[in-house]
């Protein structure tokens, strides 16, 4: 979303595009920019997270509701704090996992997965629950940090479903987070935090220290002593817009607003509404070069990295309500969401005529972990700069627009595929195969 690592800003200049649509169906594109309301959910959280002054030390407690569509005779977890690129020499552990009053058999096949011995039939419902404690280093780091302003992302045991089976997909040895998307779940977080510091988390506070969000990925947080702005907007629902930015940083905050509520609107009017009651976009101090990630209704951004609100809020559309195995099927996210922000950065001539290295062309459809050796910047042009240039290969910009409108409605709180997408683009584009193909995406 990319959740956890850092997003380049994609310079340039655009020649000319069309207005942006309005929200309903037109001549130029018949499909009507509205959502369908979320499906029952099939899991659900409840936690207690409690951290300690220096936000170091997190203990807390989880309780997972699910019911699986088919039988299964495992539940597994994924604890991503301890993959080495994205934990930074953090460490999560769990107690005793029990279920119906007794305690499980657990296994633990590598650092990151906890599987639970629990058969289920399909449709059976069952409650998990356990004990958990988190350990962090203070030491700078892009998705999960400690220190009086922390970032708690990923950093509890999450289920590891993906609507059909296991994700047990290996982190990645030297980027920061990217792992397979999660089901939609409902969230309800008690955080207990030190006095003095405020909270921004995914969802709603619906209560001092209670957080609760309905048909989302995951559950994020920012602690810290920050300064908090906010306004209300229609996009084209009511939302409620927070950005807090640490009281030590020396830039203004409005700026920062004042582009959030610019691209929620826009992308509301050309892919679907946003879905949910707030967003919160977290400016952090502490990063050294331009970076950024998302999660469900919330953002990361350095001080310095305002330029990349457009592509870390596409996300919002773009992973978290239309999901998708990110680390095998990266495009689909970092493509969409870097061809939405061509339009409020206003750089898709740029991107079209950038060239791509030999080394990463026409390999758009390789799984993340083919780019992890290669560096970030090798990973930008050979999946966000060419998932552009594929896009813009199809025909005009407005009907490419109309087609990914499309895949968001069909799609919204699925776990999508190459193939939904391809599906979208072929109602306009019969040659949308063959042209994504050329450029390497797999279906």
């Amino acid at each position: 979303m990319s959740r956890g690592f850092v997003v380049a800003v994609l310079i340039g200049s655009l020649s000319t595009l069309a207005a942006t649509t309005g929200g309903g169906a037109t001549a130029a594109c018949p499909v009507a920019a509205r959502l369908p309301s979320p499906p029952p959910t099939q899991l659900a959280y409840r936690l207690v997270v409690r951290p300690n002054r220096d936000v170091t030390d997190v203990t807390g407690h989880l309780s997972a509701t699910f019911s699986p569509g088919v039988a299964t005779d495992r539940v597994v977890f994924r604890l991503w704090p301890n993959a080495t690129a994205f934990g930074g020499g953090a460490r999560l552990t769990v107690g005793a996992v029990t279920a119906g009053g007794r305690t499980l058999a657990t296994e633990r096949p590598d650092p990151t997965t906890l599987v639970v011995r629990h058969a289920l039939a399909p449709g059976e419902r069952v409650t998990v629950s356990m004990p958990w404690r988190l350990r962090l280093s203070k030491r700078a780091g892009l998705s999960l940090r400690g220190g009086r302003s922390a970032r708690l992302v990923s950093f509890h045991p999450l289920l590891a479903w993906d609507g059909a089976g296991w994700a047990t997909d290996p982190p990645l040895r030297r980027m920061d987070s990217v792992w397979p998307t999660s089901p939609i779940a409902d969230f309800d977080v008690r955080v207990v935090a030190p006095t003095g510091l405020r909270v921004l988390a995914t969802g709603s506070e619906v209560s001092p220290g209670r957080w609760r969000s309905r048909a989302v990925r995951n559950f994020g947080m920012a602690l810290g002593p920050f300064r908090v702005v906010r306004r209300v907007i229609r996009a084209p629902g009511p939302i409620v817009v927070r950005v807090g930015i640490e009281r030590d940083s020396l830039t203004p905050v409005e700026p920062f607003l004042d582009e959030t509520v610019r691209v929620l609107k826009l992308y509301g009017r050309r892919y679907g509404g946003y879905p949910w009651p707030a967003y919160s976009l977290v400016v952090a101090s502490d990063f050294t070069s331009l970076a950024g990630f998302a999660y469900s209704t919330l953002g990361f951004v350095g001080d310095s990295s305002a330029v990349l609100i457009a592509h870390e809020t596409a996300h919002q559309w773009f992973a978290e309500l239309v999901g998708n195995n990110q680390s095998r099927d990266t495009w689909v996210s970092e493509g969409l969401a870097s061809w939405a922000a061509t339009w409020a950065e206003r750089t898709l001539g740029a991107e079209v005529g950038t060239a791509i290295p030999p080394d990463v062309r026409n390999r758009l459809g390789e799984p993340v972990g083919f780019f992890d050796g290669l560096g970030f910047e090798k990973l930008r042009l050979g999946v966000y700069v060419q998932s552009v240039q594929a896009l813009a290969s199809l025909g005009g910009p407005e009907a490419v627009d109309c087609a990914i409108r499309s895949f968001v409605a069909r799609n919204a709180y699925r776990v999508a595929t190459p193939r939904d997408v391809l599906d979208a683009l072929d109602d306009t584009f019969p040659d949308a195969e063959s042209k994504l193909r050329a450029r390497g995406a797999r279906f």
